[in-house]
């Protein structure tokens, strides 16, 4: 798992990632456009973004896509490079509700995958001390010799801290937990309608039914709310309902930083097509140029 596969054309493989870290340790991103520094690897940037529908999520904004009831409300942003299948879990109760990491799963094409998996975290910090002294001084007469000899002691230890993963996240009442666990997908999808390395006018659209959809994932999130042994579950799933392939100056702007009313010398490119229900991958086309298809 992990790994990328070559597809060839009109197939469409996925894969899970597993991202580095606690089921807390990356943040959904807060809002629809994402900032990033100019590429510095060599050849043409392109983008194939997804756009995805669900018919369980009731509210959709430019910030997130939401599902909500009367014990929580779960928000997603999906766009992140190769997706982000993570959520927000806000407690609306007046009790700590208890989110069983164990007894929730990440479904990626009628694939499950633990969000629990019995992992341990090691940290460690090396502390070194160094000392040094000089020795030695003779005098005879009117001559001063200084005869010296230095010696330094180097001295160290290490400190780890081991964590090990819990399987239940508690989320006291009107705060909320992040769980991001999952990346959606690091596959190109390829298809003859579809160019690999389209110009302006060669961006088109491949659309898809719930049916038909290359790409289908949901999430179960199981809970608890306060001391009722009651488990409540959450399926929240979503289809992707299009692809396209985008060159890079179709889909981002240079912008300068600014704050206070003063512009930044600095120059970062932004997204301009970027939304909570899309993701996307960025590939790039060889500077010694390559297929168009």
């Amino acid at each position: 798992m992990g790994y990328r596969k070559e597809v060839p054309a009109g197939c469409f493989t996925f894969e899970p990632l597993t991202k580095t870290g606690t089921n807390e340790s990356k943040e959904l991103r807060s809002g629809p456009t994402l900032t990033f520094g100019l590429f510095s690897c060599k050849g043409v940037s392109y983008y194939q973004i997804y756009k995805t529908k669900s018919s369980t999520i009731t509210t959709t904004t430019d910030k997130s896509m939401r599902y909500e009831d009367s014990q929580c409300r779960i928000d997603y942003n999906l766009w992140a490079d190769k997706g982000n299948a993570g959520f927000t879990f806000y407690n609306k109760t007046e009790e700590t509700i208890h989110i069983l990491l164990d007894e929730s799963f990440y479904v990626l094409n009628g694939m499950a995958y633990d969000y629990y998996q019995n992992r341990s975290f090691t940290t460690s910090q090396a502390t070194v001390l160094q000392t040094s002294s000089s020795l030695g001084l003779a005098k005879m007469s009117w001559l001063s010799l200084y005869n010296s000899a230095s010696k330094t002691t180097t001295t160290g230890n290490t400190n780890a801290v081991t964590v090990t993963e819990a399987k239940v996240i508690a989320v006291p009442p009107k705060t909320a937990r992040v769980v991001s666990e999952f990346e959606i997908n690091r596959t190109l999808f390829r298809d003859c309608e579809l160019v690999l390395y389209p110009s302006s006018r060669q961006v088109k659209a491949r659309n898809f039914s719930e049916e038909d959809s290359p790409l289908k994932f949901y999430n179960i999130i199981s809970y608890k709310v306060g001391t009722d042994e009651a488990v409540l579950k959450v399926k929240n799933d979503f289809y992707v309902s299009e692809i396209m392939n985008y060159p890079e100056k179709d889909v981002t702007k240079t912008v300068r930083t600014e704050f206070c009313n003063v512009k930044s010398t600095a120059v970062s490119r932004i997204f301009t097509a970027s939304a909570p229900d899309k993701f996307y991958l960025h590939y790039v086309k060889p500077s010694n140029g390559g297929s168009r298809n």
